[in-house]
């Protein structure tokens, strides 16, 4: 059941990001095309791209913690040893969570606040708190990925988990692809 309802969020997520990406992309190259070519502009444009801007950068948040897919600064994590690195992950996973539930909780109180003041888009007349529902989306989603990764850690003794669906038995670095890039740097 579990299962089937995270593939559900997960098909949702991948779905709404894309979609709007391309939408975003086509809505650009439209806009680029009539302010240049037909010297007119669509007034609404630029509202649109920063709502998909938005929609993409928070619901975007859950899928790349799932993925292990987020920037993150690993020198001390790497120079670790397997106890060291679980109990790192133990302390991201816990610190992360806490993050994304105290972000989802004042990105709600901000919604709220946004939508008692009833501003709306100049161009679009869409009400601004619309544009700001996927933040608490995003952070509950990046928080219930944290936790999960927090359970695979605790579940499974013999493995270190850096996301939900990626431990680092599964993904390996290549020593000789990382000596062959320092070669071809130093030789050019």
């Amino acid at each position: 059941m579990f299962k089937k309802i995270e593939t559900i969020i997960e098909k949702i997520e991948e779905w709404v990001v894309s979609l709007s990406v391309i939408i975003m992309a086509i809505l650009m190259v439209v806009s680029v095309f009539m302010r240049t070519v037909l010297n007119n502009s669509l007034t609404f444009s630029e509202e649109i791209g920063q709502l998909l801007l938005i929609i993409v950068s928070f619901f975007g948040i859950g899928y790349c913690v799932r993925r292990n897919r987020h920037v993150n600064m690993s020198m001390v994590f790497d120079a670790a040893n397997k106890k060291g690195k679980k109990v790192m992950m133990f302390i991201v996973s816990i610190v992360s969570a806490a993050l994304m539930i105290l972000l989802f909780v004042l990105s709600i109180q901000y919604i709220m606040s946004v939508a008692k003041l009833g501003r709306t888009s100049p161009a679009l007349r869409i009400p601004m708190s619309w544009f700001y529902i996927s933040l608490p989306i995003g952070f509950i989603i990046a928080a219930v990925e944290y936790i999960r990764t927090l359970v695979a850690n605790l579940k499974h003794k013999d493995k270190v988990y850096i996301s939900s669906e990626v431990s680092l038995e599964e993904t390996p670095i290549e020593e000789s692809t990382m000596t062959n890039e320092k070669t071809e740097i130093k030789e050019v």
